[in-house]
């Protein structure tokens, strides 16, 4: 605790018992950083936490809650106040992508996706910005999509939730230009954070195999890039090829070249 009785400075990450969000938590366990983690209940938040403690020697914090209820970004702020955690580093993880035509989507995944990738990474941003901008040097990252940059048929709703999460990071990062706090978001393309993935990644053509990152990778890239205070991270460097290579080809061109090499790998589309 400081000289105020409040505890050191914590890294806040949502979503962070599975996938990537427990990479980004692992790494930046090894660096040394207090972590308060949020994740649903019954995820092995807990055991998680206890794991970290016990090997890197930090202090961890866990919140099982749901994001997707109404007003969780509050429940999460006032749980960080009343127990006096001092957040310097937000991590905005938590996030949810649905495969399939729009026209076939259930009503209730388009609402998950637009809760999850938009209202909460915006709200829990907003909350905590005021706090962030206590302390002397404070970090957001946001977690976007290579489909960030184009639309993308067959993942439609969730490519458009990703572009929201660009331009957000852009807008603030700018806004914020010359205080302490500096904001970055990272975009990675395949990530096999779990079987059904990872099967897609397999099936596609070699544009997608190569371009695909392990949660490792994604979280090392994102933390480092994260901390020398980049805007925009690409956990590959292939990643970050393509992209300036993409964006000289006409847009029906890389819309076509996108859906085809989506269908090789979507049973839903």
């Amino acid at each position: 605790m400081d000289k105020n009785g409040r505890f050191a400075l914590n890294t806040l990450i949502t979503g962070a018992s599975s996938g990537i969000g427990k990479a980004l938590a692992t790494e930046c366990a090894k660096r040394g950083m207090n972590l308060l983690l949020v994740s649903l209940p019954q995820t092995g938040l807990k055991e998680f936490s206890e794991e970290l403690r016990s090997t890197f020697g930090i202090t961890v914090n866990y919140l099982e809650t749901d994001l997707l209820t109404k007003d969780s970004h509050k429940e999460v702020f006032e749980f960080a106040h009343n127990n006096n955690f001092l957040i310097n580093v937000l991590i905005n993880n938590v996030g949810v992508g649905y495969n399939g035509r729009f026209d076939a989507m259930q009503e209730q995944k388009v609402s998950n996706m637009l809760q999850l990738n938009i209202m909460t990474t915006t709200l829990l941003t907003q909350i905590f910005l005021p706090d962030l901008q206590k302390g002397p040097k404070a970090h957001i990252l946001n977690m976007g999509s290579f489909c960030s940059f184009t639309p993308l048929p067959g993942k439609s709703v969730y490519a458009a939730s990703k572009a929201y999460i660009l331009f957000l990071t852009k807008a603030l990062r700018n806004e914020l230009k010359g205080s302490k706090i500096t904001v970055s978001a990272v975009f990675p393309a395949g990530v096999p954070t779990n079987q059904q993935v990872a099967s897609r990644i397999k099936k596609s053509g070699w544009l997608g195999q190569s371009l695909s990152s392990s949660t490792e990778e994604v979280a090392r890239r994102a933390i480092e890039g994260m901390l020398k205070g980049k805007e925009i991270i690409f956990p590959k460097k292939r990643l970050k090829t393509f992209f300036f290579f993409a964006r000289g080809l006409p847009h029906g061109l890389l819309l076509y070249l996108l859906a085809r090499e989506f269908r090789r790998s979507a049973d839903e589309f």
